[in-house]
């Protein structure tokens, strides 16, 4: 039998007629405090796995589901405490391309280009949803759109002159131009990550 746990506290849920777990989820959405989300679940204190979500409740035997729930402000501020990090790591990367185009190592720089490239697109998407479960009123404290297009367009800059090879202009856009907005981005993320958590307690 599954016992099922909301915030520590076990709780009573029927699960005879439910087909799936995800269906087992959805209940449970509609028992909890209309303000609140989930934000963690556990199987047995591990996170379940993907095949597990279209599995019957009953197939887990004597099991332990563990629900975490909290506000929108709260699920956001633990997500953005990583934000800054994250910039941090594509700031890295890019340094990283430019020293090696500055020192002709065209390989290694691309490399290191593509990586910082893909990690900022993740990031981009990423905060733009964990910005949206911000309350409306709020949002604008954690608007990065201007920060986004200014180093979008930066990075479009950068496509343009790996495209002609032009690695000297190249290390120079990315040491003068996309280094400091991101290093100003990460700044950005620092304060708005103190800000959700002066909100969430």
């Amino acid at each position: 039998m599954v016992a099922i746990r909301i915030n520590g506290t076990e709780t009573s849920v029927r699960t005879d007629g439910l087909s799936k777990v995800s269906d087992l989820i959805e209940l449970i959405k509609s028992m909890i405090d209309p303000e609140h989300m989930i934000t963690g679940i556990l199987l047995n204190g591990r996170d379940l796995e993907e095949g597990e979500w279209d599995m019957n409740p009953s197939q887990f035997g004597t099991s332990i589901i563990e629900i975490e729930t909290g506000t929108p402000v709260q699920y956001v501020a633990e997500r953005m405490s990583q934000a800054s990090d994250i910039v941090k790591t594509c700031f890295i990367e890019f340094r990283d391309a430019r020293k090696a185009f500055q020192d002709s190592n065209m390989a290694v720089g691309n490399q290191a280009l593509i990586k910082g490239t893909n990690i900022l697109r993740a990031f981009f998407e990423w905060y733009t949803t964990m910005a949206e479960l911000v309350p409306v009123d709020k949002r604008s404290r954690f608007d990065i759109t201007k920060q986004t297009q200014e180093i979008t367009d930066v990075c479009k800059q950068i496509c343009q002159q790996q495209l002609y090879q032009s690695w000297w202009a190249l290390g120079e856009t990315l040491e003068k131009e996309l280094e400091p907005r991101l290093d100003r981005l990460e700044d950005f993320c620092r304060k708005a990550n103190k800000e959700t958590w002066a909100q969430a307690v």
